[in-house]
């Protein structure tokens, strides 16, 4: 039986197979999980104290539906959430999705100013907010005017001016019949909007139909492994990824999605749901390889942990001779088959202790990454692909389990067409793709051509193998005082990839002689590194001004320096005392870097490169 029948059921109408994936909306793929997995968890917290059913999400999912049509919620309206990725939040937004209205996520960091703004543009009169929230949403409110009708509060105690969830699944609209309303979905309608990081003006609102989502999940799902048992959910829903990674992917096959509303919860999340598909942007996973580097060395007994550094370097051998058009080779003994297998055996305990051990692919993307990063957690037997997309287009372009190669993003996925403009933009065209830009119809005729082709702003490579390599974006690329150009985020992840000790890597040049860069460290290894150079208990401050830690620094430099032109090179580099967070003025929600306002920020440190 193949993939995309695993769990089907026959259509009543028809007679034919139907799985959730199969079906023309994100409200009638629900709809077909709830009735296949209906005695499934569907929807949980951490630690379980919340757990719902597949089939007691559908009814509560039912009852709110009720309550948002009450409160006048109609087919095409849109609905505005500033929310953590709490079960409340998932189950307003599937609600939401069944009225046939089009929710859209809010980023939670974002200013009153930026929330009137999306809410003006998406013209939404419900907005859904959690009560550490309110104060700002109030305030653009007040902006706002008359615009917002009803304000939803997912949590916390009654609030004047607000509607508590649990009042809101009370409420009947005797008008409004649940099942008509999601029946009469089709594929052409809204399914949800997304705003773009607004880095280079105001953010633009990005509209899914209902064919974007399917034709997504049809797409990976031919490809790749989806999550059959359980996932996490803790990239913000006001993002691509996290739509994809949360409510969208888990209807396909019935998984437990586990709730996280605090990032920083996520290693907490992993060890409590053991999710079988994990898909972050880099961060996360630089983070989980120190994790299992220092679960290694910590290990009491020196024979288990000099056998499992070996299985390790056996492991990153093999990962970087099996992907793709490599020129590195390893012939496959018998013997070196058992001992791989054994080295893997060995790696089974770590990963468990940190959830790990289940995950059948693990998928990276939304920023540059490291290629070491990638041999890394392969080597310890987690296949983990790069991959590509962008609000634009969605997820798009994949590496596969048996057709890889590091330092690409993969292969467009089925049904997906890409081309390279006469610059090296890539173009998409597909079912993926985007409706348009909500109300803004000179960006949509600059972004969309006439044949379908959306311009992506990034430019990419394509090799003879077929795989898409992406060089930077169109408006980062770097341009010397000797007119060469280079990409940042390819100087950047040169540098990266050659110490976990690396948090992160800017690169500077842009008009300038040559290339410089600021560094931060990765806090998680800096007791390691600190302890390997005699300064156990010596203040970061201190650690950082060390001669003994720059000098480390100064090698993977120098390593990485090794693999790119001479004018590519890190000439100089300050390196910063503290880490940067997801979020944060220099970090994007997902982890891109915020490049001018790095560029800003730490004007004299760039300045005092060039002294």
């Amino acid at each position: 039986m193949s993939a995309a029948t695993v769990g089907a059921s026959a259509d009543p109408a028809t007679g034919s197979v139907i799985a959730p994936v199969e079906s023309p909306t994100l409200a009638a793929a629900f709809q077909r999980t709830v009735e296949l997995h209906g005695d499934r968890p569907g929807l949980r917290t951490i630690g379980g104290d919340v757990e719902l059913t597949w089939g007691e999400v559908g009814r509560r999912v039912k009852a709110i539906a009720g309550g948002l049509s009450s409160l006048g919620l109609r087919k095409g309206d849109t609905i505005a959430f500033l929310a953590t990725n709490s079960v409340e939040n998932h189950l307003v937004d599937y609600a939401a999705v069944h009225v046939g209205a089009i929710p859209f996520g809010i980023f939670n960091s974002s200013s009153p100013e930026q929330i009137a703004y999306q809410v003006g543009n998406a013209e939404a009169c419900i907005i859904v907010v959690e009560q550490q929230f309110l104060a700002k949403t109030r305030v653009a409110i007040t902006e706002l005017g008359r615009l917002v009708e009803h304000v939803v509060l997912l949590d916390g105690d009654p609030a004047e001016g607000t509607l508590p969830l649990a009042e809101l699944e009370t409420l009947v609209d005797p008008e409004f019949d649940f099942e008509t309303s999601w029946r009469s979905l089709t594929a052409d309608d809204l399914e949800c909007i997304i705003y773009t990081s607004g880095t280079t003006g105001p953010p633009k609102a990005v509209q899914w139909s209902n064919r974007t989502a399917m034709s997504q999940l049809r797409a990976l799902d031919a490809a790749l492994p989806l999550p059959t048992k359980a996932l996490i959910s803790f990239l913000p829903m006001a993002h691509a990824g996290g739509r994809i990674n949360g409510p969208h992917t888990a209807v396909v096959y019935g998984a437990t999605i586990t709730a996280c509303p605090v990032m920083n919860d996520v290693p907490k999340a992993l060890v409590d749901s053991h999710p079988d598909v994990l898909f972050s942007s880099p961060r996360l996973f630089e983070k989980l390889q120190v994790a299992i580097e220092s679960l290694i060395e910590s290990e009491s007994d020196p024979d288990l942990r000099d056998r499992i550094r070996k299985a390790l370097e056996l492991g990153l051998q093999i990962a970087r001779a099996e992907e793709a058009g490599t020129e590195a080779t390893i012939e496959m003994t018998p013997d070196l088959l058992d001992e791989r297998a054994a080295g893997l055996n060995l790696f089974r305990p770590v990963l468990h202790r940190l959830g790990l051990d289940e995950v059948n692919v693990a998928i990276i993307g939304g920023a540059p990454v490291a290629a070491e990063v990638v041999h890394f957690f392969r080597a310890v037997g987690v296949p983990m692909l790069e991959a590509y997309g962008a609000t634009e287009t969605s997820l798009n372009i994949f590496n596969r389990i048996d057709d890889f190669k590091t330092g690409t993003a993969g292969k467009p996925l089925p049904g997906v067409e890409v081309k390279l403009g006469p610059d090296g933009e890539i173009l998409c065209r597909s079912d993926l793709n985007m409706v348009g830009y909500r109300n803004n119809p000179e960006q949509n005729a600059a972004t969309i051509d006439s044949d379908g082709w959306v311009r992506t702003g990034d430019i990419a490579e394509l090799d003879d193998d077929g795989f898409v390599k992406i060089v930077d974006r169109k408006k980062e690329i770097i341009i010397n005082s000797a007119g060469k150009n280079m990409s940042p985020a390819n100087i950047e992840m040169a540098i990266l990839g050659e110490s976990s000790l690396i948090g992160q890597v800017v690169a500077i040049g842009d008009g300038r002689k040559y290339v410089t860069a600021l560094i931060t460290l990765d806090l998680d290894a800096v007791p390691t590194a600190a302890a390997r150079l005699g300064l156990a208990g010596t203040p970061l401050e201190d650690i950082v001004r060390s001669p003994g830690l720059r000098a480390e620094i100064q090698r993977a430099v120098d390593r990485g320096n090794a693999h790119l032109n001479s004018n590519e090179q890190i000439k100089n580099f300050v390196l910063l005392p503290g880490a940067w967070a997801p979020d944060s003025e220099e970090l994007t929600p997902t982890a891109k870097l915020r490049r001018r306002v790095i560029h800003q920020k730490y004007a004299e440190q760039i300045d005092s490169l060039y002294a």
